[in-house]
């Protein structure tokens, strides 16, 4: 609701906007228990099984207090992928009866209906066109066809259609997930915001449902720009206070300081870092600033301003950084030397020529390691 709701423009009249919200919400439920009632009607074969795994976590939930649904079938599924017999006995535990009760109440119906759309595949989930023709079948409603025309540029045949219309090409089960905002222009200010909270709550979701054991990273390339992206400052600050308890690592590049310095995500990031990682500093106003909040001696702000550069070295050349670590109990703070590989000085050098001839070399190529390692291993033209 909240993404459709974004798309269709945000109001300044604040009882506009949460009847349009309010609206969006209804048609969307709608729609999900159109899709539900029509797969239902081809998996009546499966309904019953569903109904079965509902009524379990129902049980798991009601011996757990405080916990949510969500927080339960994700337990429940690890345990299944741990101990299938286990779990498929407390499954079995629910008879015929019970599983049909559950499916039949309108009470307990909802439940099965929405554990049923995790069996659903890809192709068989709403699409953005379904809820804005749904809008647009109703000719009665005015603000509905209003909504419709909105949402209308959206749908696959329109400007952004391939970022939100038709079924999900995009996995976050590897190894790396990376989004990359800067291809979209800044005059898209629009497209920005709806990449950003797409990209968030995606990610988030993602991360919340996988097992707590497994420890998961979510890096932000400077993240002062996140501030560029209407609600930009919601989303690192819940990732600070929140993804914590899901084993969650949050880490934030800051390049530009000085306008980092002046957000409000400032306290939030620098006041949940136990991790600094400081370069070298030619502003001594702000390394005064940081000092202030993260307690760098004047020794080591010393050490940070006066760091050499890599093209003022010969030999063997270096990127000296200050890395703190601000535990209570076992504090540390000292200064590191970081020697590139040439396989990461070929992917990160950013000149105009090194750009375009690494573009041409990896492009198309089924083995990017392998692509990187042959480049560098060749003898340089120069």
């Amino acid at each position: 609701m909240a993404l459709v709701a974004k798309i269709a423009g945000v109001s300044s009249d604040e009882d506009k906007q949460l009847a349009r919200e309010a609206q969006i919400a209804k048609y969307i439920m709608l729609l999900y228990e159109d899709v539900f009632e029509e797969w239902s009607r081809r998996n009546d074969d499966r309904l019953l099984e569903i109904a079965r795994h509902a009524c379990a976590l129902a049980e798991l939930k009601r011996k757990r207090p405080g916990a949510s649904t969500l927080d339960v079938f994700v337990d429940f599924r690890d345990r299944q992928r741990l101990d299938a017999d286990s779990a498929n006995e407390s499954r079995a535990k629910v008879t015929d009866e019970e599983a049909l009760r559950f499916l039949k109440e309108p009470n307990t119906r909802r439940e099965v209906r929405n554990l049923a759309l995790a069996y659903f595949t890809p192709e068989e989930y709403p699409t953005h066109r379904m809820l804005q023709e749904l809008l647009q079948l109703d000719a009665l409603d005015a603000s509905a066809g209003d909504l419709a025309t909105r949402l209308l540029p959206w749908c696959a045949d329109g400007n952004y259609g391939c970022l939100l219309d038709g079924a999900s090409n995009i996995s976050l089960t590897g190894k790396i997930a990376h989004f990359e905002l800067g291809y979209i222009p800044e005059a898209a200010k629009l497209l920005r915001s709806v990449a950003g909270f797409l990209i968030t709550n995606y990610t988030r979701q993602h991360i919340i449902t996988m097992p707590r054991r497994l420890r998961k990273r979510n890096v932000y390339e400077e993240v002062a720009r996140l501030l560029d992206i209407p609600g930009g400052e919601q989303i690192v600050k819940e990732s600070y206070a929140q993804m914590r308890k899901f084993n969650c690592w949050n880490i934030s590049i800051v390049q530009q300081y000085g306008r980092f310095k002046e957000s409000r995500i400032r306290s939030a990031v620098f006041g949940n870092s136990r991790q600094f990682f400081l370069m070298r500093q030619n502003d001594r106003a702000d390394l005064d600033d940081m000092a202030r909040d993260i307690g760098l001696t004047e020794l080591t702000k010393h050490a940070i301003l006066s760091y050499p550069l890599p093209d003022q070295q010969s030999g063997e050349k270096f990127a000296a950084f200050t890395y703190l670590h601000s535990d209570a109990q076992n504090p540390i703070c000292g200064t590191a030397h970081n020697v590139t590989s040439p396989e990461m000085l070929y992917v990160s050098g950013s000149s105009g020529a090194q750009f375009d001839e690494r573009a041409a070399r990896l492009r198309g190529t089924d083995d990017v390691i392998s692509a990187i390692e042959t480049a560098t291993s060749e003898p340089s033209k120069d």
